[in-house]
């Protein structure tokens, strides 16, 4: 039987192909940053998949952890998540029994997490940490200096 030609076995043949195209964004800090910031969320997704949790619930999870009896709306704002993306994803991780909220006046609520949200956060924040020390393993000291000069540019 002849050997199918689409199919390899070869280790260079299965890696993806280097562009041939040059390009004017490779020298422009905010599309590498870009770039960077879309390799290092990947891994976290995968990271925080395996406890079937997305990036916001992660981030909210750990916020609230870190800051018990918060108000929703400091949530928001410090996340930087609408209103109304923000009450559906408090209601999808109060169904799962990992946060609670309480009035604290007319309007405003106060969030703090369970005994399930706590472990839960834990293990997130686990996940985060190790996903954040695989990438800043890869920089070398100047780097690290540009990213202490990048928390000045924002």
């Amino acid at each position: 039987m002849a050997k199918d030609p689409r199919q390899t076995n070869s280790k260079a043949e299965e890696q993806a192909p280097e562009s041939p195209l040059s390009s004017p964004l490779d020298s422009m800090l905010g599309y590498r940053l870009r770039r960077a910031s879309m390799a290092m969320m990947g891994d976290v997704i995968d990271s925080l998949r395996a406890i079937d949790l997305s990036v916001g619930e992660a981030s909210l999870l750990i916020l609230v952890g870190h800051n018990p009896g918060c108000r929703q709306s400091d949530v928001g704002r410090a996340l930087a998540i609408k209103r109304a993306n923000l009450t559906p994803l408090i209601g999808r991780l109060k169904g799962r029994r990992l946060i609670s909220d309480a009035p604290i006046d007319g309007r405003s609520l106060s969030l703090t997490l369970t005994e399930e949200g706590e472990a839960l956060q834990k293990e997130a924040m686990k996940r985060v940490r190790a996903s954040n020390r695989k990438f800043q393993k890869r920089l070398t000291m100047e780097e690290k200096a540009l990213l202490a000069a990048l928390e000045a540019l924002s």
